[in-house]
Order: C-alpha cells, then sequence, then structure tokens
C-alpha cells in the first residue's frame, strides 16, 4: 500500500503560491528583498514539484479503485 500524498501536494503549492504572493507584495511596495527573482524561481519550481505530487497521488488512487483486467 502506497501513502498518500495528496495532502502533501496541495500544502506544497499553496503554501508557494502565498509565499510568492507576499513576496510580490512587498516587491509592490518598494520593500527591498534579496534575492527575490531566485526566491521567486524556487517557489515556481516548488510549485511545479507539488502539482507533480498531486499528478502521481491521483493516479495511484485510480490504480487503486480500477483493478486491471
Amino acid at each position: 500500500m502506497k501513502p498518500d500524498r495528496t495532502f502533501l501536494g496541495a500544502v506544497l503549492v499553496s503554501s508557494c503560491i502565498i509565499a510568492g504572493g507576499l513576496l510580490i507584495g512587498a516587491r509592490i511596495f518598494a520593500v527591498e528583498v534579496p534575492f527575490a527573482p531566485y526566491i521567486m524561481v524556487v517557489l515556481a519550481a516548488l510549485v511545479v514539484l507539488g502539482a507533480f505530487v498531486l499528478i502521481l497521488s491521483c493516479r495511484d488512487r485510480d490504480e487503486i479503485r480500477s483493478p486491471q483486467r
């Protein structure tokens, strides 16, 4: 039995989106954020990773529900 990674993927995606929004908001109000472009690239990569985890967990769940013939 494989562990359910849906919650992990959802938390990763949502927290990265929130952190990215905070970073963009800080940049709009001219707050100096060191390494902001690099942080945004890392957050974007983590969003992609979280989406990948969600897709894999949904595929695993579908394979468990439908028996193979």
